[in-house]
């Protein structure tokens, strides 16, 4: 994990957002943490099958959740994903997919301290 948070979420925000949300932002950061899991699982199956239409669903998804919870490297890497699947292709994106649990490990681990 990097030694600066803000490098994968912006910490600011976030306790923004918990102000906010109150009681209710564990609850956010629980179905987040889970929602991502799942959406990871569906990636790694879209890009096995080479469905490029999966991979820009899911991957959309995913970088709107992430941006919702200020996990801005997370969404861009999504993003990146997204683009891949709206070209058409899912070539090379096993790669974006493995950068993207690693970031998703150190996101999940700095929401889990902030809640």
């Amino acid at each position: 994990m990097s030694t600066s948070p803000e490098r994968h979420v912006d910490v600011s925000a976030l306790q923004d957002l918990k102000e906010i949300m109150e009681s209710e932002f564990e609850t956010l950061i629980d179905t987040f943490i889970a929602d991502s899991t799942n959406k990871l699982e569906e990636l790694a199956a879209a890009i096995a099958a080479s469905d490029a239409d999966s991979l820009r669903k899911v991957a959309h998804s995913l970088k709107g959740s992430s941006s919702n919870i200020c996990a801005g490297e997370l969404s861009e890497l999504a993003r990146q994903l997204e683009f891949m699947g709206k070209e058409g292709t899912t070539s090379g994106a096993a790669a974006i997919l493995q950068q993207l649990r690693g970031e998703f490990i150190t996101v999940a681990a700095i929401l889990q301290k902030n809640i």
